[in-house]
């Protein structure tokens, strides 16, 4: 596991073997469940974190956060805490970015009717790359996607597995570098949220944002544009982050002033990251929570 406290060249198995000790306070707070496109239920992510030693989760399903009351159950009877978050589609310019939203009032109307907003855009976005994958030869049905949602928001992974079984892709990765990644033959562009507005709805709602991931799309120079409309955190910790880009991060979030966070940002892909071989600790979630308390 990666902790604020810790280097992270050690193997998973090792990282698991230390967080299975319960030696560590540890919080992984970037997580999926089958509430967007991971592949356990919030009950299951719940007792994924309690097995591997995690302190506090937080859910952070793609634009929705219909797992949370389910996970916070769960975790009740477990005696782990639970940060209810989503992960949230952004933009600056023309980048995509995606913003971690923690300690949201996940309960509120404004949230539910930008989360019906943009889930309406999901099916919409869904449906167009379901029509230029035909035009290309793919035979698969919005209808067919729509049945890998489990009633969640719609999202390429839907649409990766739905090619795999068309026969037209061994795996869901060969479907996204042939057919769906992006700026590939079949992908549409999400239509534009601007970071400016996403982040001041999610102080609205008492949360606070942390750009997840940066060391997959995000340079510094938009890092620094995010800081000036009221970014709250970075993501330092992170399974595509390698030990220099932490350090790089641990340094950007000194400079411009950013909490730190981290988190597996596990799927529930047998074999890949599990719960808690990344996070961070939990004196992150006290600042976190802090911050967000500045909003309420």
């Amino acid at each position: 596991m990666c902790v604020a406290s810790n280097r992270c060249g050690s193997t998973i198995s090792q990282r698991r073997q230390r967080s299975n000790s319960l030696q560590y306070n540890l919080a992984d707070l970037h997580t999926h469940s089958t509430c967007s496109d991971g592949l356990r239920s919030p009950t299951q992510a719940v007792e994924e974190a309690v097995a591997a030693g995690v302190r506090v989760l937080s859910l952070t399903d793609h634009d929705t956060v219909a797992g949370i009351d389910e996970a916070i159950r769960a975790a009740e009877e477990k005696g782990i805490d639970v940060v209810p978050g989503t992960e949230l589609s952004a933009h600056v310019n023309d980048r995509e970015l995606h913003l971690l939203a923690y300690f949201v009032d996940h309960h509120s109307e404004r949230l539910a009717t930008h989360l019906v907003e943009l889930r309406k855009r999901r099916h919409e976005r869904g449906a167009a790359i379901v029509e230029r994958l035909n035009g290309l030869g793919v035979p698969v049905t919005l209808e067919d996607v729509l049945s890998r949602t489990d009633g969640g928001p719609l999202g390429r992974p839907h649409i990766a597995a739905a090619i795999v079984a068309s026969g037209a892709a061994m795996n869901k990765e060969e479907a996204f570098v042939r057919f769906i990644g992006d700026r590939k033959p079949a992908d549409v562009p999400k239509p534009r949220s601007p970071a400016a507005e996403v982040i001041s709805l999610v102080h609205e709602l008492g949360g606070v944002a942390v750009l997840a991931h940066p060391g997959k799309v995000v340079s510094e120079p938009v890092i620094a544009q995010l800081a000036d409309v009221g970014l709250d955190g970075i993501e330092v910790y992170h399974p595509a982050h390698q030990p220099p880009q932490i350090e790089h991060y641990l340094d950007v979030a000194k400079r411009f002033g950013l909490l730190m966070s981290g988190g597996s940002d596990s799927h529930g892909d047998k074999g890949s990251v599990a719960i808690g071989d990344y996070g961070i600790g939990v004196e992150a979630v006290e600042a976190l929570s802090k911050r967000a308390a500045t909003y309420a």
